[in-house]
């Protein structure tokens, strides 16, 4: 998979951006604040429809317009597919082919993309939530089908809570209806089990190996941490029993809104116990494994995105990663310096330089 084209109209700091990519290596350089993470940031919406920067959409239009527009030509194994995402107030709205799609289930996943960035070592870090979010994405990258049952899920979900804020268990009506929500809300939360169950032993059959040719070092493993199990008796059960601490916490305790995933070296939570070093080496290994992972599940490779990723990373891990990175993955990498990158590797590839918002051919 490639994106040989993408067009941007009042994005973030640019008016109107035009760029084509070759099919293997393209490096983007600039100093900071010109537009770099910009550009893979546009390149991330148009394939997921969300910003890995902002929570608010709002925030991609540029300030003083009313709308923003992204448009992008991606080649895939066997099609070539027009994506078109448009931002205003009323919200985003997509095409393929220029063609309207009313839901984003039926858009998400016509281009896959894996994105580092200097932010995304946060993800050990930061709540279960942060990490819920992060794997419900990909999973939703390569399976469609995925994303619509999370949908359904977050909609049992939220029907849920609100009875638990009013329930009467001395009412029959409100212990029949509450039977029909927990069945429905088993059968959703048993297939996001299995779906999240099943990407983390994908990822766990390349992630050791890639931290290995990263650092030298062996025994990394991602670790799915889930109250439930693949059970329906177990978690009816787990429900019944908990009934009477979710009505005082008016919340759904149980269930794959609760899960996490941990990242572990030789046993040791590497949030808790991993040095900055060993924490950015895991994320990498992640983004690397979830390239042949992809690659495997879709049938085609998806495109990487590093951005200023070179500039944290000795001389040899750089090497090892760009080693590991095969000519039928397209990389678009950003750097402020393009000493970063090895010479015979920069002669490879399509250069460009930005300066506030504006393209020029690299030296």
């Amino acid at each position: 998979m490639k994106i040989k084209n993408i067009r941007l109209k009042n994005y973030r700091n640019y008016d109107n951006l035009n760029i084509s990519f070759c099919d293997n290596l393209n490096i983007i350089i600039g100093d900071n604040a010109q537009g770099k993470t910009n550009l893979l940031e546009a390149i991330y919406v148009l394939a997921v429809t969300k910003s890995f920067l902002s929570i608010n959409d709002h925030n991609l239009i540029k300030f003083g317009n009313k709308c923003s527009f992204i448009e992008g030509l991606i080649e895939k194994k066997n099609s070539t597919l027009d994506l078109e995402i448009l931002l205003n107030d009323n919200g985003k709205f997509v095409k393929i082919n220029h063609k309207e799609i009313k839901k984003l289930s039926e858009y998400i996943s016509k281009m896959n993309v894996i994105i580092f960035s200097a932010d995304s070592i946060r993800m050990l870090k930061e709540s279960p939530s942060t990490r819920r979010k992060y794997f419900n994405i990909q999973i939703s990258q390569i399976n469609k089908r995925y994303l619509k049952m999370l949908t359904d899920y977050n909609i049992i979900l939220r029907q849920r809570n609100e009875f638990l804020k009013i329930i009467d268990m001395n009412k029959k009506t409100d212990t029949d209806y509450l039977e029909i929500i927990n069945d429905k809300y088993v059968d959703l939360s048993l297939k996001i089990y299995n779906f999240r169950d099943e990407y983390v032993k994908n990822i766990n059959s390349y992630l050791g190996n890639m931290f290995f040719s990263i650092t030298g070092f062996d025994g990394l493993k991602l670790k799915y941490i889930s109250n439930i199990d693949n059970s329906r008796d177990n978690l009816l059960e787990k429900l019944n029993k908990n009934i009477n601490k979710e009505i005082q916490y008016k919340m759904t305790l149980i269930g794959p809104n609760r899960d996490d995933f941990c990242f572990y070296l030789n046993d040791k939570n590497l949030s808790l116990y991993g040095s900055q070093g060993q924490m950015r080496s895991a994320i990498i290994a992640l983004k690397m494994s979830e390239v042949f992972l992809f690659t495997d599940k879709v049938g085609d490779s998806p495109i990487l995105l590093l951005d200023d990723m070179f500039s944290e990373l000795d001389i040899n891990k750089r090497n090892n990663i760009l080693a590991n990175l095969t000519h039928d993955v397209q990389t678009i990498i950003t750097t402020t310096d393009i000493d970063n990158i090895n010479e015979n590797i920069r002669k490879k590839a399509n250069v460009y330089e930005i300066k506030d918002g504006k393209l020029f051919p690299g030296k």
